[in-house]
Order: C-alpha cells, then sequence, then structure tokens
C-alpha cells in the first residue's frame, strides 16, 4: 500500500486506539475498591435501622394502676392481672412521655401497653409480649419496641425495655414493679476499608437527628469477626470527648471524616500508625511504664511496683461508686499486702489538696496519682468510667480487667477479697 494511503488512515487507528485504551482505564477502576477521590478515603453506607444500645439501661418505678378504666385500651387488661403504670423515655422529643402499662396476668406471661404514637390509647398493635431474654433464663422478659420518627433515613428509634419477672428490688413500696429501658441507639453501617466490608457504628441523636464523629460513643469491627465490642477496655470501641479517634482495623489505622445522613455516606481516612496513641489492654499483655506525681508531689513510675500485683484504680472523691468500693481496697490492703499487694490509685478530681486531706481521716495510706499527670495515660486507656480497675502480675501483665462476662476475676466489692485470695500466693 503507498504510503499516502497509510497516512490516510492513522486517525481511525488512533481513535480505536484511544478508545481501547480508555475501556482498560474504566475496568481497572471498576474494579479497584470504592473510594473517594484522594488516596487513603474510603466510603460506605448506613444501615437503614438503628440498633439499641442495652449496655446501659434505665431504670423505671412503675406504680399500680388503681383506675385502668382511666386509660383507653384497645382491649382492657384481665380482670385478674396485676397492672402498673409508667412512662418511657421517648428519644425524638428528648423526655419520658410514653405511657406504658405492664400488665401480669395470674397465669400467663406479663405483657406491656407503650402508647408509642403519643395519641393517649394503647392501640392494638401497641401491646407487646414480653419475652425472654436470654433462653436459659425464665426471669429476664423483654420486649423491642419501635419508636415512630421522621429523620431522613431512620423511620423508627428502637428501645429495649426489660421487666425482670419475680425479682425483689430494694425501696420498692408494695405492689411496685421495675422496667430496666434502653435509651441510647447506634446508627450502623459497612465501609470498604481496602478490600474488607467493615462494620462501623456511631451515637445517634434522635433529638438532633444526626451522628456526631468527635463526640459520643463510637465503634469499629477491628478483627474482623463482624461484632463490635463494646467493653471498656476493647480497641474495637471508644467515647469520643470533642476529638478524632482512631481505630486499628487490621494493618490500617483509620478515623472517621464524616457521616451525612441525608446522602447516607459514611466517609473515613487512613492514617499512620504514629497517630494510634491507644494502649490495647488485654489479659496476658504487659501494661507499658509510665510516669505519675503522687499527692506529695514525687516524680513516680509503675515499674517501681515491679515484683507486686497491683490493683490499678481509676476513680474520684466525685464519684459515688468509687467511695463504696474504699472499704474494700482498705480491708484488701490490709490483708494482702503481706502477700506482695499493692495499690495503685489513679485520682481524677482537679484538687487534690482536699481529697488527699479525706483519704488521709479515712486512713487510706496507698499512693495517689494526680489528675494532671495522668491526663494522658486516661486518654490512651480510653478511660472515661469511674471507677474503672485492672489487676496487673509481678512482672506487669493483665491479670484482670475486671470483665464479668469473660470470666476474669472481679475486682468490685466483696468479691475483691475474693479474688485476691485465690490469686495471690500465700
Amino acid at each position: 500500500m503507498p504510503y499516502q494511503d497509510r497516512r490516510n488512515l492513522r486517525g481511525p487507528y488512533l481513535l480505536a486506539l484511544a478508545f481501547a485504551c480508555a475501556a482498560l482505564v474504566c475496568g481497572y477502576l471498576w474494579t479497584r475498591p470504592v473510594r473517594a477521590a484522594g488516596d487513603g478515603e474510603y466510603m460506605g453506607k448506613l444501615e437503614p435501622e438503628l440498633v439499641a444500645d442495652t449496655e446501659d439501661m434505665d431504670q423505671i418505678v412503675f406504680k399500680p394502676l388503681r383506675d385502668p378504666a382511666k386509660i383507653k385500651f384497645a382491649a382492657p387488661p384481665e380482670a385478674d392481672a396485676h397492672v402498673t403504670a409508667g412512662r418511657l423515655y421517648h428519644a425524638p422529643a428528648d423526655k419520658s412521655s410514653i405511657l406504658a402499662v405492664l400488665v401480669e396476668p395470674e397465669d400467663e406471661l406479663p405483657y406491656l401497653y407503650a402508647d408509642l404514637d403519643l395519641n393517649n390509647t394503647l392501640d392494638a398493635g401497641e401491646r407487646f409480649p414480653l419475652e425472654r431474654a436470654e433462653a436459659d433464663n425464665p426471669y429476664i422478659l423483654q420486649a423491642k419496641l419501635k419508636v415512630p420518627m421522621k429523620s431522613a433515613l431512620f423511620q423508627s428509634y428502637p428501645t429495649v425495655v426489660q421487666f425482670f419477672k419475680g425479682v425483689q428490688w430494694d425501696e420498692l413500696q408494695e405492689g411496685e414493679r421495675v422496667v430496666m429501658q434502653s435509651k441510647a441507639a447506634f446508627a450502623r453501617g459497612y465501609v470498604d476499608i481496602a478490600g474488607h466490608k467493615t462494620l462501623v457504628q456511631y451515637g445517634y441523636s434522635a433529638a438532633a437527628k444526626k451522628v456526631a464523629v468527635t463526640v459520643g460513643p463510637l465503634g469499629v469491627d477491628g478483627d474482623g469477626d463482624g461484632e463490635i465490642d463494646m467493653d471498656r477496655f476493647s480497641p474495637e470501641a471508644a467515647e469520643a470527648q470533642e476529638e478524632t479517634v482512631v481505630f486499628h482495623v487490621g494493618t490500617h489505622y483509620v478515623s472517621t471524616k464524616r457521616v451525612d445522613l441525608d446522602k447516607n455516606v459514611i466517609s473515613m481516612r487512613e492514617h499512620p500508625a504514629a497517630d494510634y496513641k491507644r494502649v490495647e489492654l488485654r489479659v496476658g499483655n504487659e501494661v507499658p511504664d509510665f510516669n505519675f506525681t503522687d499527692f506529695n508531689g514525687k516524680k513516680r513510675k509503675l515499674s517501681e511496683f515491679r515484683g507486686k500485683y497491683v490493683l490499678m484504680d481509676f476513680w474520684a472523691a466525685w464519684c459515688g461508686p468509687c467511695r463504696r468500693e474504699l472499704p474494700y481496697q482498705k480491708a484488701a490492703y490490709s490483708r494482702f499486702q503481706a502477700r506482695g499487694f499493692e495499690i495503685l490509685g489513679l485520682d481524677n478530681d482537679e484538687d487534690p489538696a482536699p481529697v488527699k486531706d479525706w483519704l488521709n481521716r479515712s486512713k487510706v495510706t496507698w499512693p495517689q496519682a494526680t489528675r494532671d499527670s495522668i491526663k494522658d495515660l486516661e486518654m490512651r486507656y480510653r478511660i472515661h468510667l469511674f471507677p474503672t480497675t485492672l489487676l496487673i502480675d509481678p512482672e506487669g501483665k493483665v491479670v484482670s480487667l475486671n470483665q464479668h462476662k469473660k470470666g476474669q476475676p472481679t475486682l468490685r466489692g466483696a468479691d475483691l477479697l475474693k479474688s485476691l485470695d485465690r490469686i495471690l500466693p500465700p
């Protein structure tokens, strides 16, 4: 073919080549994990249903309903039933405004009426059977309610109500009952982190209709087991305090940039390993050494206590449950110090001076760290609940994080003395 003819074909040839290259590029982009424009940014979506947080339940006292006729029922309670009433928390309105009636028929399982639509009538659709929360426990009964809610993504707010059948509670008047209710809920979703579908969750405010990524509870499934461990020492959960929280997910370190509820978009970003400040505390792991200043102004280290079992107690004088632990800790200190036991108080009070005077009067003699000297430690351990206690052995390794559900020795109340007696050498 003459040269001139080949030149005339150059245009169509180059156009075809351009289309082929474009197809290859598009195919490559299509098969990549879904990400935003920048490297190390991962995208995902929230599920359309919120999940109730049942770790922290509120107690509500239901009082006997003397005159059921004053309430509009779809079907009145049985004549032989014990009937009590109370008000459940309505999350979208942020007030206890849901009229609820607990009905306990004589020979049947109890059930609950709840005025979820707030129309002052207990309709047939607002009657909920109370069923076993655990298959092997006949005393804990529960119902799962869905409070109607108007939002761009979520149509209802989940509430779990529990009733302990036949359980006696202190300080109740005759005929009264205690009902437990969940108040908080999580928005859950999945994010593709480097090709791995990862479960994430955020605390959801029904009143504000938003998710905050720098304040409140956060969770990320770091080990890929499909669940988020919400224990206070778990590296998969955190209580954000106006901060960016970095989580460890496989070989990646990530935080949430934003959650857009209107568009249903979760955006997370990659961090260098140096941004991950959390100390992951697990039974059998060694607790890293740290410095602190005691109430006498002396600079000290955790490693000074090597060779002893040490109860590390994060506490505060303003914390009632913390103060109630002191008698048991004093008894443990007196009884077990000769067997190689020590207590290190890690105090959260702003001013140590009055606390020091009070401890002296209470004859509490074990060392106390000042709040200013352990602020960074509390952040790295993610300590936001008090009291928080852990026990380490003479080598500085964790013996117990006081996680009862995981079979660890109990470090509270009279059980502390029993646990130490079993663990410490004679």
